[in-house]
């Protein structure tokens, strides 16, 4: 018979037991206790870390060409776990039928919105460039949502999720290290990243130098300054998290990714960068218990001070692009094109045109806003899915950290939630999801935020996620194997 105890699946025959879902499986044959780590989970570490290298390492505008734009080196990968993903279901090797969670809710509705949006699409006669982009955008969902049930379904021991927060923070530290070099020395690392991959090739959309007054913006590894100021925003954070609570390292490894993400968004030059950065770490703060709150909050005049002594002009440039209303050109079109929005909304208001067929040919026209995007290719329904895809995983990570007794696991929760709310605000000043770098991290950062909402669920309340070592803590032994004798909790269901 099979017990099932707040999504884990207990499977007992004879006198061999074996947990699946936690964090270790401990199991009793012969009277000899056995530990077995959560299937599946390293490997799914290791796949997710080579993803958010190739994200954070390989410029976005270089693509197979027979591919297309989503021809990109992390494109490819997201498609290949999103496969593992369907093949380890398939298999049996995991049970996503009963692994449920908010998250997952959230991108089914999106889905579901997007498939019928690209059904209704023939009744517009788009033309050939429109149907091609509407592909490259559910190809974009397909990668997206491997990520997303990857890192949620398959990171299930606090060693491997540690692994995972490390590697993208230590990502968008290398994305500021490229920036730094274009800022301050005018050198562009990633015509030399490009040349790492034979067979692809560069459209180059965006150049890596932009002007804002008398300051240069820069993009590091992403293709756009607000990219790049709106992706540390999201990643500063967790970078702290890590500066705090990653004691095993030293203070210099700990602290450095913190230094390099922060530098990325006075060197983006964008306010959308300071609008993302002052969401998330207000976020971040609150969720903090009171002491680091006090010390984080003692430390920030000093922090913004560096900001503004490193980077002479920064702080006149922003004072004046936020005080030019009207007299601004990006703030003008941005105004201008809500009356073009609702006449195109009225003429689909439901499903849209098809996600990916706004392509204006006018530079002028293109709408620096996901949402106003959203609601002309999929309606009134896809804003609203696309509105959930954005809150549902803050609002989740801020429960799992109601739930949560590890300290560490607390912040974390409050890291990641103010990473979905920076995502959230930075997509109303910009086109997210047609930047790839951006699509990547937000799809690694919602899995974490459902992978710590399970953690919740199923690891042992004792469970913490800097105990020891990473080496240490995937071989600590097994809790006791409960007695034949064990009865389930009054709550647990079972099944034939």
């Amino acid at each position: 018979m099979v017990r099932r105890f707040n999504g884990s699946t207990t499977t007992m025959t004879g006198d061999a037991r074996h947990v699946n879902g936690g964090r270790a499986a401990a199991g009793r044959l012969a009277d000899t206790r056995r530990v077995v780590r959560p299937q599946g989970s390293r490997q799914a570490a290791f796949m997710l870390q080579l993803f958010i290298l190739s994200a954070f390492i390989f410029p976005s505008d270089t693509v197979i060409r027979i591919v297309g734009a989503q021809g990109y080196l992390a494109s490819l990968v997201s498609l290949v776990l999103f496969l593992a993903w369907a093949v380890t279901a398939l298999l049996g090797l995991h049970d996503p039928v009963h692994t449920r969670y908010p998250v997952r809710g959230a991108l089914a509705v999106l889905w579901i919105c997007a498939l019928l949006s690209y059904a209704a699409m023939p009744l517009f006669t788009p033309d050939e460039t429109q149907r091609l982009s509407a592909d490259r955008w559910m190809l974009l969902l397909v990668g997206m949502s491997g990520v997303i049930l990857v890192t949620a379904e398959h990171l299930r021991s606090p060693a491997d999720l540690l692994r995972v927060i490390r590697t993208v923070v230590w990502g968008g530290a290398f994305s500021g290290v490229v920036a730094t070099l274009q800022f301050w020395f005018l050198w562009d690392l990633k015509p030399l990243l490009r040349l790492a991959l034979p067979g692809f090739e560069t459209g180059d959309a965006y150049g890596s130098f932009q002007g804002r007054d008398a300051l240069v913006r820069v993009t590091g590894t992403t293709i756009h300054p607000i990219e790049l100021g709106v992706v540390a925003g999201m990643l500063l954070p967790l970078a702290i998290w890590l500066g705090i609570h990653d004691r095993e390292r030293p203070p210099a490894r700990r602290w450095l990714p913190v230094g390099l993400i922060g530098m990325c968004i006075p060197m983006s030059v964008s306010r959308s960068a300071i609008l993302a950065v002052g969401v998330a770490m207000a976020t971040f703060v609150i969720c903090l218990p009171a002491k680091q709150r006090v010390w984080l909050l003692a430390f920030s005049p000093a922090a913004v001070v560096g900001i503004f002594a490193t980077t002479p002009g920064y702080l006149r440039t922003i004072i004046g692009s936020i005080t030019m209303g009207a007299e601004d050109a990006s703030i003008t079109n941005r105004l201008d094109n809500y009356p073009r929005v609702v006449a195109l909304v009225q003429q689909a208001p439901w499903l849209g045109r098809g996600g990916g067929t706004f392509l204006p040919e006018d530079a002028t026209r293109i709408l620096d806003n996901q949402y106003l995007k959203t609601a002309i290719e999929m309606g009134v329904l896809g804003l609203a899915a696309l509105l959930l895809y954005f809150l549902v995983p803050a609002i989740t990570a801020l429960q799992a950290r109601a739930r949560a007794t590890d300290p560490g696991l607390r912040s974390l929760c409050g890291a990641l939630a103010g990473a979905c709310l920076a995502a959230a605000v930075g997509a109303y000043t910009f086109d997210a999801f047609s930047f790839a770098q951006f699509a990547s991290v937000h799809a690694v950062v919602l899995g974490l935020c459902a992978t710590c909402w399970l953690a919740v669920q199923r690891w042992p309340a004792q469970t913490r996620i800097f105990p020891v070592s990473v080496k240490a803590a995937a071989l600590r032994p097994a809790e006791p194997a409960p007695s034949q004798a064990a009865r389930p909790s009054p709550a647990a269901r079972i099944e034939p």
